[in-house]
């Protein structure tokens, strides 16, 4: 066994999150296991980021930097390309994750799981709670879902599915391809209970939200194309669904305002019968609070 491979590469690929980054390192070391590394890459940040990973001093540490903004499948891939571990480990810039985190994903690669995900506690910009999003039944042609930020896969998976390069600003929708193909292909632990914390509510735009459904549609026809989803009345109901969204998202330019308020309707998902977050993890939350 090599002691110098790490069983979890962390990837994090950030456009302009400077202020994020000693925050997302803290909550890594916190976590459980040592066993990783953090794979940064900086997407042409203009805020100083890249300088703000150099000042961590710690070997388990390794940035990717470059100019221009390529987006985060660009970014994504890159991270894979160029990580050491047996695992990927979905970890975005402003999003936190409960201390126990790895050792669940940890048990998930011992019990030879091709992919791992979990609930995710959405709070917004100030932390504060909004509810949490859970798993998503299937729907038309697409598989069960579940939030991209709870993550994790075996490398070799994840390297052969890849990341999509997508329009729009910083690549929306990037993770569509990898989501549902694993869902659909591939023996996932699905998690029933929150190990991430996911702040919704920094980039939620009406432009990005009509990109995210584009990008999906077309992910989607390339999926039907290369034989993952059939054609029939289940992938032309999903077609539909796309349409009309992104059809309602585009008379909303009209009154830009409204959209922000309409997120309350969004679907959650599905939680487990009974299921509540624990007096620890709302004590974590509440801690996080105080320290920021």
């Amino acid at each position: 066994m090599n002691m110098n491979k790490p069983a979890l590469s962390v990837i994090t690929p950030v456009y302009n999150g400077a202020d994020f980054v000693e925050r997302c390192y803290k909550n890594i070391i916190g976590q459980s296991s040592d066993n990783w590394e953090w794979i940064v890459v900086d997407d042409g940040s203009t805020d100083g980021t890249a300088e703000a990973v150099r000042k961590i001093e710690d070997r388990r540490v390794r940035l990717f930097s470059y100019e221009r903004n390529r987006g985060r499948g660009y970014a994504r891939n890159l991270a894979i390309r160029e990580s050491a571990g047996d695992w990927i480990v979905v970890w975005d810039i402003d999003d936190l994750n409960f201390p126990d985190r790895f050792a669940a994903i940890e048990k998930a690669r011992h019990l030879n799981y091709d992919y791992f995900c979990s609930y995710a506690v959405v709070v917004n910009n100030n932390m504060e709670m909004k509810g949490t999003r859970g798993f998503h039944h299937p729907f038309g042609c697409l598989p069960r879902g579940f939030v991209h930020p709870t993550l994790a896969v075996r490398k070799d998976i994840a390297s052969k599915i890849g990341y999509k390069i997508t329009r729009g600003e910083g690549g929306p929708a990037e993770d569509a391809r990898m989501m549902w193909t694993l869902s659909s292909q591939y023996k996932g632990l699905w998690f029933e209970d929150a190990l991430t914390i996911y702040q919704e509510d920094r980039d939620v735009n009406l432009r990005k939200a009509i990109d995210t459904n584009l990008a999906h549609l077309e992910s989607l026809k390339e999926l039907k194309k290369e034989g993952l989803f059939k054609a029939g009345y289940p992938y032309h109901l999903t077609l539909w669904r796309y349409f009309f969204k992104i059809s309602i998202l585009n008379m909303l330019k009209l009154q830009p305002g409204l959209y922000p308020k309409l997120m309350v309707w969004r679907d959650y998902g599905c939680l487990i019968n009974g299921w509540r977050l624990s007096p620890e993890k709302m004590a974590f939350i509440k801690n996080t609070i105080r320290m920021e």
